[in-house]
């Protein structure tokens, strides 16, 4: 899965904001951007979608930016390799008759970059001290491709283009992505990432009404110093804990916001 990753930030120009010095900030007025459901037609988007395609993404300068949403249509070579990397990180990726509805980018605000960024450097100067037990972390931070399960309400088959966060209280996930995974039950428990495509890393119930659909959120984490969950007791000295060792896919349990930097987002059923 992780050489899938690093294929699509290699080859594809998505890098989910990837570095503060792969995005250019400009004052500009912002361009329209639809509500879920709303036609995608508008000048200032197609010019707003033609950067994201570019390898320096041109965003919109304006204060409190929030994040927002691209769907990437069908055939498209990042969706293509996404979808490679859900089915790949299923229990059974041979039998996978989950069904794909959309697979949407996230483009995340500057301060989240930043605050992403920021805790890295932090990461790798606390393992410096440590560099023999995690020379991995004193390199990157120990990043690691993770997914975050949940559920959504406010997307459907019928809905294309660029929209912005819905106002549902119940959809999961742009309540995870508007408080930057500082949910109530993350406060308490710490945000549950795991290597499945499968796994629910909520305690939400998956109703059968037609407009809840589960979905995944692709995450770049910077784990640092991972501890296994027999060291719980001395959580303190690592950045996040490994649970699931005797099972095929483990759960990671970050315990800073700022590690996680949500990227794509699966929605399937």
């Amino acid at each position: 899965m992780h050489a899938l990753w690093v294929f699509l930030k290699d080859t594809v120009n998505f890098s989910c904001g990837g570095k503060l010095t792969d995005v250019i900030c400009e004052r500009e007025r912002p361009p329209r951007r639809r509500s879920c459901g709303s036609i995608h037609n508008s000048e200032g988007d197609e010019q707003l979608l033609h950067g994201l395609r570019n390898p320096m993404h041109r965003m919109p300068y304006r204060e409190n930016y929030t994040s927002w949403f691209y769907e990437l249509e069908i055939g498209d070579p990042s969706r293509n390799v996404i979808e490679m990397i859900f089915r790949a990180a299923s229990p059974c990726p041979s039998r996978d008759s989950r069904k794909i509805i959309e697979v949407v980018k996230v483009n995340n605000s500057m301060e989240s970059l930043e605050r992403f960024e920021q805790y890295r450097e932090t990461v790798k100067k606390e393992c410096f001290k440590q560099h023999k037990r995690h020379p991995r972390s004193t390199v990157d931070g120990n990043e690691l491709l993770q997914f975050y399960g949940t559920t959504i309400i406010c997307c459907s088959e019928k809905q294309y283009g660029v929209s912005d966060l819905c106002k549902d209280p119940n959809c999961r996930v742009c309540r995870i992505i508007q408080s930057g995974f500082k949910t109530a039950c993350n406060k308490r428990t710490g945000i549950v990432m795991n290597t499945s495509s499968n796994a629910m890393s909520e305690a939400t119930n998956v109703t059968t009404e037609k407009n809840v659909n589960r979905a995944v959120i692709l995450c770049r984490v910077v784990a640092g110093r991972v501890g296994r969950i027999t060291d719980w007791a001395y959580r303190e000295d690592y950045d996040s804990i490994k649970s699931g060792q005797n099972s095929k896919f483990d759960h990671l349990i970050v315990r800073d916001p700022s590690a996680v930097l949500p990227c794509f987002i699966i929605v399937f059923n």
